[in-house]
């Protein structure tokens, strides 16, 4: 049982209450300030949406519940092993989230360069793992890989595959907990939608949400640079292999290093948002193109009927599997020294 205006959620199925993304409200919006806004005084206005304080803490948990649920029942009944290729947030979730729908075991293929503190997260939330030696960044359709390993097991009696890469629920549920919301958050106001580019999933849903609302609604996606790695997205190239259609929403695709995800990232953390580096290079990515508007006098075609540009990211998890990540990739000079006493 929950008690919506309390926030109790007791009884037996308090826990499966508690993960249900539809029982735990709008995910807040906050704007960001000057210091990480060099355009406020152009009347741009930047803020991150934080789907990465729903429970479970990453903004995959979302379709992972809505693709379990989307299971018919009497095939559900059937699946004693989930397998899905990915080493991050939607192998953790799936994990958890499974066991409420009465699958007992999910199972992940990644890859061996997967960090070992990676491959711990998920063993401590019970998953278990499957290495595969193909690409760490396989094509969807292609006939070797993580990704098509994942399609075999799932044909096997007991197992299950939902694809993220290609399961309809995977934009079904950013078209409600992430368009639909921002669409009672901003309305109209709303000029820009940015989002990183992993499956696709999360660009096309919200984006063709808030399209079908406003027409003229900017969405912008960003892909990592050629040469670079960010946990969680994909390439610039590697995106053009998606099997969702996101060309049919995404009006530019940003491509951002390495670096200045993680910079970016590591700007928000020290200001108290918590977010890892695909939440970072989004905001890189926003500042890259709102710079470019400027110069080439574009601003005036974003504006809004209150003359303003209002701009919203996504906050996709925290930085806390990434730690070690960030130490690697920015400066020394970027982190406070260690001392003898």
């Amino acid at each position: 049982m929950f008690h919506k205006k309390k926030k109790i959620y007791e009884g037996e199925n308090a826990i499966r209450s508690f993960l249900l993304p539809s029982n735990f409200g709008l995910t807040s919006v906050v704007e960001l300030p000057k210091l990480l806004n060099p355009f406020l005084k152009d009347r741009v206005r930047i803020f991150v949406k934080l789907v990465h304080s729903a429970p479970l803490g990453n903004i995959k948990s979302l379709p992972s519940y809505v693709m379990l649920k989307n299971i018919k029942e009497k095939d559900r009944k059937k699946i004693k092993n989930l397998v899905e290729y990915s080493s991050g947030n939607t192998a953790l979730s799936l994990t958890v989230l499974s066991q409420y729908f009465g699958i007992p075991k999910m199972h992940a293929i990644i890859t061996p360069d997967v960090p070992l503190h990676k491959q711990r997260l998920l063993q401590l939330v019970g998953t278990n793992l499957l290495i595969s030696h193909g690409s760490p960044c396989p094509g969807v359709f292609d006939t070797k890989g993580g990704i098509y390993d994942a399609k075999i097991f799932g044909r096997k009696p007991g197992w299950y595959n939902l694809n993220q890469y290609v399961n309809p629920g995977n934009i079904e549920s950013s078209a409600l907990y992430v368009g639909e919301e921002l669409w009672h958050q901003f309305g109209p106001k709303l000029s820009v939608f940015i989002a990183s580019m992993g499956t696709g999933g999360t660009i096309t849903g919200a984006g063709r949400y808030l399209k079908n609302k406003k027409s003229n609604i900017k969405v912008i996606g960003s892909a990592i640079k050629k040469g670079s790695a960010i946990p969680g997205p994909r390439g610039e190239v590697e995106i053009h292999k998606l099997g969702i259609d996101w060309q049919s929403v995404v009006d530019e695709v940003v491509p951002v290093d390495s670096r200045s995800a993680f910079q970016k990232s590591l700007e928000l953390v020290r200001l108290g948002i918590f977010v890892g580096p695909s939440t970072g290079m989004q905001l890189a990515a926003i500042l890259f193109k709102i710079k470019e508007y400027k110069k080439k006098k574009l601003l005036k075609s974003l504006r809004n009927k209150d003359g303003e540009i209002i701009c919203c990211f996504l906050a996709c998890d925290s930085m806390v599997p990434y730690v070690d990540d960030y130490f690697s990739v920015l400066p020394k000079s970027f982190f406070p020294k260690v001392k003898d006493l």
